[in-house]
C-alpha cells in the first residue's frame, strides 16, 4: 500500500504496520499450530535489547490510532478462530460429538470475546514503543482527516484490487519469461 506523498512520514512509516497487522489476521488461522513451538521466538525475545516503556499518553494515542486506521478492528475475527479451529481439533478423533463441539465453540467464543482487548492492546504497545508521541499525534491527525478515513473506507477494496492485479500481471510475466527461457535454451541447442 503506498500512501499520498503529502501524507505525514510517520503516516508513510506506518503503512507497513497495516500490512502486517492484516497478515496476523490470516496467520490467526493456524494459532494452535503456532503456539506450540513459541520457545525460538521467546529467546530471540529475550536477547532483543528492551525499549523504553511508553508513556500512558503514548498508548492513549497508540490506542486511539488503532481505532482511526480500522486496525482495532481487523482482529475481531482472531478470538472465535481461535476457539473453533481448536474445537474442530477434536472432531477427527471424536466425529460423533461434532454437534458438541459446534456448541461448545460458539459458547467460548462469546465468553472469550472480551480478551479482543488483548489483542489490541499488544499491537498499541508496539505503535507506542516505535512511534513518539508526536508520531502518533500526527499518525491520529492522518486518520481523521478525510484522505485518512478515505483511506481506512476503501483498504479493502485497494487491497483486493491490488492483489487482484499483480496475480494478472504475474501470469503475464510467467508467459514472457516462459518465452525467454526457451529462447535463451535455443541459443544454448535444447528446444524445449
Amino acid at each position: 500500500m503506498q500512501l499520498d506523498i503529502a501524507a505525514p512520514r510517520a503516516a508513510r512509516r506506518a503503512a507497513p504496520f497495516a500490512a502486517v497487522a492484516m497478515g496476523l489476521v490470516l496467520l490467526a488461522s493456524g494459532a494452535p499450530a503456532l503456539a506450540q513451538d513459541t520457545a525460538p521466538f521467546q529467546l530471540a525475545q529475550a536477547a532483543a535489547p528492551k525499549a523504553p516503556e511508553p508513556t500512558a499518553e503514548q498508548m492513549k494515542l497508540a490506542n486511539e490510532l488503532l481505532v482511526a486506521n480500522g486496525e482495532a478492528s481487523s482482529f475481531d475475527a482472531v478470538i472465535p478462530n481461535v476457539v473453533d479451529q481448536t474445537a474442530a481439533s477434536f472432531v477427527q478423533s471424536n466425529p460423533d460429538l461434532i454437534r458438541e463441539l459446534r456448541e461448545v465453540a460458539k459458547q467460548l467464543s462469546t465468553q472469550y470475546e472480551s480478551r479482543r482487548s488483548e489483542i489490541v492492546q499488544i499491537l498499541a504497545k508496539i505503535y507506542a514503543t516505535e512511534f513518539t508521541t508526536q508520531e502518533l499525534r500526527d499518525l491520529l491527525a492522518f486518520y481523521r482527516s478525510e484522505a485518512g478515513k478515505k483511506l481506512v473506507a476503501k483498504r479493502e477494496d485497494l487491497l483486493k484490487a491490488g492483489f487482484s492485479s499483480i496475480q494478472a500481471w504475474s501470469a503475464a510475466f510467467a508467459r514472457e519469461m516462459e518465452v525467454r527461457v526457451r529462447e535463451e535454451m535455443k541459443k544454448r541447442g535444447f528446444t524445449i
